[in-house]
């Protein structure tokens, strides 16, 4: 399953990782951030702004974070 959250600073998506069985992995323009054991501690990095994506963690902070994964599309 593939989830997107469309932002100013770009969008995010949290998909299966192919390199790693089991895991997502969160990108920002298909550019690869981090890597977790579930959607939900994805989502939960973009929410408390700890991407490592300066411009979301640092620069857009006027701009609402989803508060969790139900926020996200669901493709």
């Amino acid at each position: 399953m593939t989830y997107i959250y469309r932002t100013t600073t770009g969008t995010f998506s949290i998909e299966p990782d192919e390199q790693c069985a089991g895991m997502v992995k969160l990108c920002i323009g298909g550019l690869w951030l981090a890597t977790f054991d579930k959607a939900e501690e994805a989502a939960s990095c973009v929410q408390c702004r700890q991407t490592g994506w300066y411009d979301w963690d640092k620069r857009a902070v006027s701009e609402v974070a989803p508060r969790d994964l139900c926020e996200w599309e669901c493709l």
